[in-house]
């Protein structure tokens, strides 16, 4: 999924994506998500080594972004106005 997925971006697990990431991001795509259903971004978190994602459904709990996809494409200017975009992506 797009790491600068802006808040209302939609995203969903698919077969592939269910098991990607470490065994703890494993175990919480077992307790909380269920494959092709599709979830609501609250807020993602972009670090320099991994990406969190915040769902709406979910509140307060973080996901490996590895363990999604996209339901529809976000624009490039669209990913300009995430809040870590400019520091990943601009000269400092």
């Amino acid at each position: 999924m797009n790491i600068y997925a802006l808040e209302g971006h939609k995203v969903k697990v698919t077969k592939d994506t269910f098991n990607h990431g470490c065994d703890s991001d494993k175990e919480k795509m077992k307790q909380y998500c269920e494959i092709n259903k599709e979830f609501t971004v609250n807020y993602t978190i972009v670090g320099s080594w991994d990406t969190r994602v915040y769902l709406k459904e979910f509140p307060g709990i973080d996901f490996n972004v590895v363990n999604f996809e996209d339901v529809i494409e976000q624009s490039e200017d669209d990913d300009k106005l995430h809040d870590n975009w400019h520091y990943y992506n601009e000269d400092n």
